[in-house]
C-alpha cells in the first residue's frame, strides 16, 4: 500500500493552493459551506494574512515559491493517475530533485520562517518537505523549536502526523490516510479521538468530517468504516 499525501491531494484546498483531481459526475460530493467565523478558519486566516508583513529574504521566498510550483505541477492530475506506476516514478524523480534543493536551503538558511520569507514562503518550504521523507524528521524538530507564529500550525500538524505514521505510531491530528489496492483510502489510527476536532481547530483545520467531505469532493474514495464513529458522514 502507498501513503496518501493530504497536502498534495486536498489540504492544499485549505491552504488556498488547489490541486485539481479527476472525478466523474457520479462522484460529485457537495460539502457544507465553509464557516469563516469558525475558530479553525480564523487561525488559518490570521496565519496567511501578509498585509503589512515584511520579510527579510525576498529572493529566497521567490525560490521557494518556484519550487512549490514545480511540486504542484507534477501533481496537477494526480487523481487520475493514482495507480499509474510510471506517473508515480516521475513524481518521485521530481520530488527528489526538489528535495535536494530544499536540503541546500536548510543547510544555508535554516528553516524558512514567516519573518524570513513570509507566510507563503514558509508554507512553500513545509509543503516541499511533506513530499521528502529524508527531511521530515529534521524539519519537524526545527519547526517545533521555532517561536510561535513563525511556522504554520497546520503545516506542523500535517508534518507531525506524517512522521508519526511513518514511524508506525498513531497520528495526533487525523490528517493521514492509506490508499489500499482496492482504491479505498483508510484512516490511520489516531492517538485520541475524544478531543480530535479540538486539536484540529487549534491547528487551523476543520473538523474531521468536513475534511473527509473535502477529500471525497476532490475525487478520493474513503472507507467510512475506518473513521472514528463521530466523524462518519
Amino acid at each position: 500500500m502507498s501513503r496518501l499525501n493530504p497536502l498534495g491531494l486536498v489540504v492544499l484546498l485549505l491552504l488556498g493552493i488547489a490541486t485539481p483531481l479527476h472525478r466523474t459526475a457520479a462522484q460529485a460530493v457537495h460539502c457544507p459551506l465553509r464557516d469563516s467565523t469558525a475558530s479553525w478558519a480564523q487561525v488559518g486566516r490570521a496565519w496567511s494574512n501578509e498585509t503589512n508583513l515584511r520579510w527579510s529574504n525576498d529572493s529566497l521566498r521567490r525560490v521557494l515559491l518556484a519550487l512549490r510550483d514545480q511540486d504542484q505541477a507534477v501533481r496537477a492530475d494526480v487523481g487520475a493517475h493514482v495507480s499509474d506506476t510510471l506517473y508515480g516514478r516521475q513524481m518521485k524523480s521530481t520530488d527528489s530533485v526538489i528535495s535536494t534543493h530544499m536540503a541546500v536551503i536548510l543547510d544555508r538558511f535554516g528553516l524558512p520562517t514567516r519573518s524570513m520569507v513570509g507566510a507563503a514562503g514558509a508554507d512553500a518550504a513545509m509543503l516541499i518537505v511533506q513530499h521528502s521523507w529524508p527531511l521530515q524528521e529534521r524539519v519537524l524538530a526545527l519547526a517545533k523549536g521555532m517561536p510561535l507564529g513563525e511556522i504554520s500550525l497546520q503545516s506542523m500538524a500535517l508534518l507531525e502526523d506524517r512522521v508519526l505514521v511513518h514511524q508506525g505510531k498513531a497520528q495526533r491530528f487525523g490528517t493521514q490516510f492509506t490508499l489500499g489496492s482496492d482504491g479505498l483510502a483508510r484512516f490511520e489510527a489516531v492517538s485520541d479521538t475524544t478531543s480530535l476536532d479540538a486539536r484540529r481547530a487549534t491547528a487551523g483545520m476543520p473538523p474531521l468530517a468536513q475534511y473527509v467531505c473535502l477529500m471525497e469532493a476532490a475525487g478520493m474514495h474513503i472507507d467510512h468504516g475506518s473513521l472514528p464513529p463521530t466523524s462518519r458522514p
